[in-house]
Parts: C-alpha cells; structure tokens; sequence
C-alpha cells in the first residue's frame, strides 16, 4: 500500500485527468483456471494516461524493445489492475501488455506494450 491509495490516489487522478487522453484498457477474460479464454474476449474499461517518448538510450536502459513502448495509466477510478494477458487501445495505438510496473507513488501503472496487430 502507497501513501497515495484510497482517497489521495483519487485526488492526484481527479487532477491529472483532465491533462490526459482517454484510452480503453481491454481486460482479457478468464476461465475458472484462471486461463485466458481462446480465442480472447475482452472487456472495456475506461483510463487515462500517455504514451512515454523513450529515447534509444532509454529503451537500452530499460531493456524495452524497438517495437515497444512505455505507457503511464492512472489508476484512479480503473476497476480492474492491468496485466500480461490484456491489451490497451492509447494514443492512436492498440497495445498487447507485456509488462506492468507500479510507480512508487501508487497512481499509475506504468505500462510496457508492443503492437497488437
């Protein structure tokens, strides 16, 4: 737990929410096992965030791929934390998650995807 969850987490997102582009996170549905349903269902939930301009040296320090990019998702308001098996439509782009950080303010999560189609 961050010093920012509950009603401070909502507050830092009421703030920077109007400063972002809307963007749908598609939750991938699960079976029972827990195993992503094929071929994938997704369900929609609204965001906001951004896509973060890395530079080379950046992609290399984080070990990002050429392909890939870093997203920022406020997490205020999201009914349902991101993960591997989801894909998020952000910034004129769609997105397959293949990584899902936390920023150590706990309000947003800090996305690395690579092109879905």
């Amino acid at each position: 737990m961050s010093l920012l969850d509950g009603p401070l987490q909502a507050v830092f997102g009421t703030a920077f929410a109007p400063l972002l582009p809307d963007g749908m996170l598609h939750v991938a549905a699960k079976d029972a096992d827990g195993q992503v349903i094929l071929p994938p269902i997704f369900a929609d939930i609204p965001v906001k965030g951004h896509r973060d301009q890395a530079g080379d040296r950046q992609r290399a320090d984080w070990g990002i791929p050429d392909r890939a990019v870093r997203l920022i998702v406020l997490q205020a308001g999201v009914a349902a934390a991101p993960t591997v098996d989801d894909e998020i439509t952000l910034t004129g782009g769609r997105w397959r998650i293949s990584a899902v950080e936390r920023d150590p303010a706990g309000a947003a999560w800090i996305l690395t995807g690579v092109p879905a189609r």
